[in-house]
């Protein structure tokens, strides 16, 4: 990955796992990161452990105002930021219907809200620059359709997270690459992130149980190297686990079966394209 030496990164969720490993690794190849979390000691060890080469902030992802200081720390330290990794997230567990209204304020704050500010906010900063830059978001492989069920409320963030790069890679010049990192289980402590105390807080149980699962997933190192060499790689999407393959598939077959059923495609297909109608009702305002 030597195509990160001496470039600027910023990496959010750095305290721990993916995050951790990622700041880790583009260290190694000699990149200078501005790494933020909310976890302020680990943050703070993370940055006294890799020395120089890392600057800390910490960061409340659910907060759009901090986004924007972070993104203004970072142009004040490096003058250009060549890419953002847009990894904060946090796990809400149980029933959809069970889910508390406090917890989805939460976990959409910080998965959806919080991802579209960290990138919107650095894609800014990458339009004014000549070099334009980078930007991956970590989206999960339950961005891509129903991986199981007991996340209901972390699997709509990642939906909301992939649209969002959807549609800024649209929005954006081709200076600025958009990934979307779509990692399935990793070995992280996810699932043990700090809950406002507004929140049940995780019982002993809940907690040996999460980490158990946890355990067995991939290595962070690896994840995170699967999401350094795909955001050089320009690619949209990145994936890293198998299995997270059904799950689409059982998605766009049932989507497949339903056009075919209910709205087939006929000679009056592009009756509806908003894109035609939009293109067709400026043309005609410019002739008016």
């Amino acid at each position: 990955m030597s195509d990160w030496n001496a470039k600027h990164i910023v990496v959010t969720g750095a305290a721990s796992g993916i995050g951790r490993a990622m700041v880790e690794a583009l260290v190694a190849a000699g990149a200078t990161v501005l790494a933020s979390d909310i976890a302020q000691a680990p943050l703070a060890a993370l940055g006294r452990e890799l020395g120089a080469s890392v600057r800390t902030q910490v960061c409340d992802i659910a907060d759009p105002f901090a986004i924007e200081a972070l993104a203004l720390r970072a142009v004040a330290e490096f003058g250009t930021v060549d890419a953002v990794f847009a990894n904060a997230g946090v796990i809400a567990n149980g029933p959809l219907i069970k889910a508390s209204v406090a917890e989805f304020d939460w976990i959409f704050a910080i998965n959806a809200r919080g991802a579209w500010a960290t990138m919107s906010a650095f894609a800014r900063v990458m339009l004014g620059q000549d070099s334009g830059g980078r930007i991956c978001v970590t989206a999960s492989e339950h961005s891509l359709g129903l991986q199981h069920t007991g996340a209901g409320l972390y699997t709509a963030t990642k939906h909301a997270v992939l649209g969002f790069a959807d549609v800024m890679r649209a929005e954006l010049p081709p200076k600025i690459s958009v990934s979307a990192f779509c990692p399935g289980l990793v070995a992280t402590n996810l699932g043990d992130a700090l809950r406002p105390a507004n929140l049940p807080q995780l019982g002993e149980r809940q907690r040996a149980l999460g980490k158990a699962v946890q355990q067995h997933g991939m290595p962070a190192v690896a994840a995170a190297r699967a999401a350094l060499e795909g955001t050089l790689r320009g690619d949209f999407l990145i994936v890293t686990h198998a299995n997270a393959l059904a799950a689409a598939q059982r998605r766009y077959a049932e989507i497949e079966a339903a056009f075919a059923e209910q709205a087939p495609v006929d000679e009056n297909v592009a009756r509806y394209d908003v894109n035609r109608i939009v293109a067709d009702v400026l043309a005609a305002q410019k002739g008016a």
